[in-house]
């Protein structure tokens, strides 16, 4: 997987156990990661923040299928961006600085403004991912340019939040809101589609999240990072 491609799938999240585990529909923007039955029901507001901010926090994951290893995720000093304070979450691997993924949180919603490193990818405007009240199968839509080598690329998004669901990873079970994300851009070679499932557990933050990635001229890729341990 290039490391754009790599960037931008990172940026693209029944009560308790009633989701399924469905296979996403490609190449579809209305019926993306279609569940049996729709849920109408107002979800229980989480008790915890769904991304803990505090400096210091740090999470380590299990990355398996298509990419293979352990990545560390740590919260960084916050930055002042567009005069909004954004949380900077720190991805190393083989104990490198791998990229930074930059979130808005209010009270309003949780956005993502940028992801990357050498090859940062910033959204404008931020990329939001989940709205507060949450309400199930609510779809946020959002449109935008995703800012690549310089040059700003038309892109859209969807984002649900699907179910709370009891997830189980190597670190145990949780209870978490399953968020799903579909981002659509425009590559110099084609479009190119990614989907991400996040599964954030209150006080926690992400447990899981499972990527599929659908390049310009290229198989479709899955792979997923699971939660192995971590500190608040």
């Amino acid at each position: 997987m290039s490391r754009i491609a790599f960037t931008l799938c990172v940026v693209a999240f029944t009560v308790v156990s009633g989701c399924k585990n469905v296979r996403i529909a490609t190449g579809s923007d209305d019926k993306f990661i279609h569940l049996p039955q729709e849920l109408t029901a107002t979800p229980i507001p989480p008790a915890q923040p769904l991304l803990p901010t505090s400096p210091g926090s740090r999470w380590t994951y299990r990355l398996t299928n298509d990419e293979n290893g352990i990545e560390e995720v740590t919260v960084l000093p916050s930055r002042q961006i567009e005069g909004q304070t954004a949380l900077v979450l720190g991805c190393k691997r083989k104990g490198t600085l791998d990229r930074e993924e930059l979130f808005y949180i209010t009270d309003k919603e949780i956005a993502q403004f940028s992801a990357g490193a050498g090859e940062k990818v910033i959204l404008k405007p931020p990329m939001p991912i989940l709205r507060f009240p949450l309400k199930f199968d609510e779809t946020v839509s959002w449109q935008g340019g995703v800012s690549l080598r310089g040059a700003l690329v038309p892109s859209q998004s969807k984002s649900r939040l699907r179910c709370i669901e009891k997830i189980k990873v190597p670190r145990g079970t949780f209870t978490s809101y399953r968020v799903d994300t579909i981002l659509e851009t425009r590559l110099a070679e084609g479009l190119a589609r990614f989907w991400v499932t996040r599964w954030l557990a209150p006080g926690i933050g992400v447990v899981r999240t499972r990527y599929i990635v659908k390049s310009p001229g290229q198989a479709e890729r899955v792979f997923t990072k699971e939660l192995l341990k971590y500190k608040i």
